[in-house]
């Protein structure tokens, strides 16, 4: 029994360390198709999804515990078409001296033969805080309450962790929004 202790412990410790390696895993551009990977770099070739590394301690630490899963920086869902998958993705820059953030939708164009990507809000300012998740079809009130939004098809919520968040969904062939917190 005595030998099994030290074996414990390394196999706790290995566990322990890996969580956050796939959750990183989960981030990297590899999951996205090929033809997506080469539009993005193609379009906007200085930013990068963001990784859970990028999040401060707490922030990181409330995203693993609501989200252990997924990534802050990317989403994916049915979000233009119900028979097709898209990608939202939280991008941010690649050079640390660069500041701001894009969210984007990479997703299936039937008219383009290919992917499209669509640019929902971008700023110059602190991402930090800023994570996207999916949010499943369903009814989604505004803050003050005087709006709601019925949702057909999944929505990406764009959330400044324990601050706002504001929900983009798409509805008669454009992404509309609605500040669900503030």
């Amino acid at each position: 029994m005595q030998f099994l202790k030290p074996f414990l412990t390394i196999l706790i410790v290995a566990l322990a360390c890996g969580l956050p390696a796939q959750a990183q895993s989960r981030c990297d551009g590899e999951t996205l198709p090929a033809e997506a990977r080469l539009l993005l770099k193609k379009r906007l070739p200085g930013w990068r999804i963001k990784l859970p590394s990028d999040l401060e301690a707490y922030d990181k630490e409330l995203w693993a515990k609501e989200h252990p899963k997924e990534c802050p920086g990317m989403a994916v869902g049915h979000f233009e078409d119900a028979s097709q998958v898209a990608y939202g993705l939280l991008l941010i820059p690649k050079s640390a001296a660069g500041a701001g953030y894009r969210i984007v939708v990479l997703a299936k164009s039937e008219a383009a033969d290919g992917y499209s990507l669509r640019i929902l809000d971008h700023e110059s300012g602190d991402d930090s805080g800023l994570v996207i998740s999916r949010v499943p079809p369903g009814t989604y009130p505004g803050f003050d309450t005087t709006q709601s939004a019925r949702l057909k098809l999944d929505g990406l919520e764009a959330e400044w962790i324990e601050k706002s968040s504001v929900l983009y969904f798409w509805q008669n062939g454009k992404y509309r929004t609605l500040q669900t917190s503030d």
